[in-house]
């Protein structure tokens, strides 16, 4: 696929040697033939999600593996990147804090990867020990720890006949849907991006700028600053690879002279892009998303074997069946986040009746529809498949909440817009109405707790997982709780537990307790 544009093309120049005509004196500009044409392949992934192993055939790294080594084969200049969410995916990915995935990118020669939001999930500790093994560079040009990068705002690239900056990006709403150390600190992308253009053309005489995103494409919140909102605002950019919202393009986006590309999900495509350079300047982009199947490039025999330890060591324990169901629980197109759902009323019913089992009485269960990834299969479910489910490692909190609080916590869930994470999941205890006006924006009715209205004056208790309490996905108004409590419980592990402990195989189905009218679900 080619997307050539000329006006395009032509604004790029200009900004080209605007930036050019103001570069400073400090870096050499790199030599070249002004009447030759040369290429840069970029290669791109985004939220790998520890899709560690291929599923279903599609993705896997030792897959991915193949087809890099292929393209490697064919194109002198290749320049492997990933727009960031590496972590919080399959149990293999997970047990191993991502290990094998990190040796597995080393293994391909990745360059950069940007900060996603779920680098975030774990301990500060955690993240800095990922960065420590990873042979590639970690970019975030807005993500500080106290005064300095957490990792490096950004890089530069000499290829024979050109220079390429590339700096890195990580949405704001990472302080929201995550759950960042408190020395890190988020500054404003936009501004940042201004910044780091301004350094890359003039001081660093860049030919060609890449800004590795995790910003997404698609507004979640009025405030995000999304990759085509940057495109917008920030000149001087050539190509934005982005991840976060897991988005499919067939073909790129343009904003004036900015392309925007991004490679889908979970390692299934990996974004293949040929620029071709003459004089410093872009003249032509032919971009496409190459599919990752294991028919189409079978898995890489180093990188199979470097993953092999790590199979066999969480095979030992993952397999274990804990379920057993009479069909598959279906997860779609994240529908958890759009409706009510088998698979999220049978997690938040295993919160509730787990704590009630075990002493801890609570009125219902509250979980985000977010942090629910994967279906589960029909027959029988092993402990890998509730991990793959809930990758998370989420504690379940008992939140004490005032009547009138709650009644503020149900108008924020009606509020909530479908597809976002924070959309909720609840137990068999509460039943409610969304409706949905024509620009998509809700508002709740009917909202009862065991068959009554919610008393202004009572205090309930609720379970729900510990980034939710903490104020997670805007639900602040946990924040009032009058009581709280950590049951050092990870949700997978109650869910698992409480599977277990049934006798019978149990059926997916819903029950109505929430009733959406209006709206629309993913295709």
């Amino acid at each position: 696929m080619k997307f050539f544009k000329k006006t395009a093309v032509a604004f790029a120049v200009a900004v080209a040697l605007i930036f050019a005509g103001c570069a400073s004196n400090g870096t050499s500009a790199v030599q070249r033939d002004p009447e030759v044409e040369y290429q840069l392949v970029v290669l791109h992934t985004n939220d790998h999600h520890g899709s560690t192993l291929s599923r279903d055939g599609k993705g896997g790294l030792a897959e991915r593996a193949t087809f890099v080594s292929q393209v490697r084969q064919e194109a002198e200049n290749v320049l492997l990147l990933d727009a960031g969410d590496l972590n919080t995916g399959m149990a293999l990915s997970n047990m191993f804090n991502a290990e094998p995935d990190i040796k597995a990118y080393n293994a391909m020669g990745y360059v950069a990867a940007a900060f996603g939001n779920h680098e975030f999930d774990g301990t500060l500790a955690k993240l800095e020990n990922q960065i420590a093994i990873s042979d590639f560079e970690w970019l975030s040009a807005n993500v500080k720890k106290g005064k300095a990068y957490l990792g490096k705002p950004y890089i530069v690239k000499n290829y024979e006949g050109f220079r390429v900056g590339i700096f890195g990006l990580t949405t704001q709403r990472t302080k929201v849907t995550a759950s960042p150390d408190k020395s890190i600190t988020f500054l404003d992308e936009i501004e940042v991006a201004k910044e780091m253009v301004n350094t890359l053309r003039n001081k660093e005489k860049c030919d060609i700028v890449i800004l590795l995103g995790h910003c997404g494409d698609v507004q979640e919140t009025e405030d995000q600053e999304t990759s085509l909102k940057i495109a917008q605002e920030v000149s001087g950019i050539d190509l934005i690879v982005d991840g976060h919202s897991h988005s499919f393009f067939a073909e790129p986006k343009f904003v004036g002279s900015t392309a925007v590309v991004t490679s889908n999900e979970w390692g299934k495509y990996v974004g293949k892009g040929i620029l071709t350079i003459k004089d410093g300047k872009i003249t032509e982009f032919d971009w496409e998303p190459v599919e990752i199947t294991t028919a189409a490039f079978p898995p890489d025999s180093a990188v199979e074997a470097l993953l092999a330890p790590y199979v066999e060591q969480a095979n030992a324990s993952l397999n274990d069946v804990v379920l057993h169901t009479t069909a598959e629980f279906e997860f779609g197109n994240k529908l958890t986040r759009y409706q009510e759902m088998a698979l999220g009323d049978f997690i938040a019913d295993s919160m509730a009746s787990y704590l009630k089992q075990n002493g801890i009485e609570v009125d219902f269960a509250l979980t985000n529809g977010g942090g629910i990834r994967a279906k589960l299969p029909a027959g029988d479910v092993t402990r890998e498949d509730i991990l793959t489910v809930l990758p998370f490692e989420n504690y379940v909190y008992v939140v004490s909440l005032r009547g009138e609080d709650l009644i503020k916590l149900f108008e924020f869930v009606g509020s909530i817009n479908q597809g976002a994470g924070g959309f909720a999941q609840v137990s068999k205890e509460v039943r409610y109405t969304i409706t949905y006006d024509e620009n998509g924006h809700g508002s709740i009715s009917g909202v009862t707790i065991s068959g009554s209205e919610i008393d202004p004056q009572k205090t309930y208790k609720l379970a729900t997982n510990d980034f939710m309490a903490k104020g997670g996905d805007g639900y602040e108004v946990l924040l009032n709780a009058v009581d709280k409590f950590n049951t050092s419980m990870l949700i997978s592990n109650v869910v698992i537990d409480y599977a277990a402990s049934l006798e019978d195989a149990i059926t997916p189905s819903t029950d109505g307790r929430i009733t959406v009218i209006g709206g629309t679900l993913p295709q």
